[in-house]
């Protein structure tokens, strides 16, 4: 038989087509696993931003129902422990004791969690900060800072949630 009669029958595939074959579905699953990497740093942020509403929510709702304490709750936070939880605190203890929760809960929840409050920019109100990942509670032009202090912007890339209250 001549060479030319096996090259007619030959079928299947050859060595180059797996290689090609094999390089795509490479390329393929390095795309899919950056983008599930991709994913879930998304959701790590979504549950950090959740959790830290949830928390200046918290707080938002104790300062509410402790109105004659609003000084303390403006002044500097010493997060020293006050027992109120067995016996009678005046307000300025229970808000002691709400600043002290609160800061151990940020803490405790988020990744080096930290809470201030501070009256809003240019309103009578109060704002509540959580912040997290080395972004600290206050008002700065750039970071770590939270937000900016002429126009009450976040800074970019900060890690953090303001809640503005009564």
């Amino acid at each position: 038989m001549s060479k030319h009669y096996w090259k007619q029958q030959q079928k299947g595939v050859g060595l180059p087509e797996i290689m090609v074959a094999m390089l795509l579905l490479g390329v393929a699953v390095i795309g899919f696993a950056g983008l599930q990497v991709r994913a879930l740093s998304s959701t790590n942020d979504a549950m950090y931003r959740t959790q830290a509403i949830a928390i200046a929510q918290d707080f938002a709702e104790r300062m509410a129902l402790n109105p004659t304490a609003k000084a303390t709750y403006l002044g500097t936070w010493n997060t020293a422990a006050v027992e109120c939880e067995t016996k009678n605190c005046t307000s300025v203890q229970m808000a002691q004791y709400d600043m002290f929760t609160i800061a151990d809960l940020a803490d405790v929840t988020l990744p080096k969690g930290k809470i201030a409050v501070m009256p809003c920019i240019e309103r009578n109100n109060v704002c509540i900060y959580v912040s997290w990942n080395g972004t600290t509670p206050t008002q700065g032009s750039s970071a770590p800072h939270c937000t900016v202090p002429v126009d009450d912007t976040y800074v970019t890339n900060a890690d953090c949630v303001k809640l503005e209250t009564l």
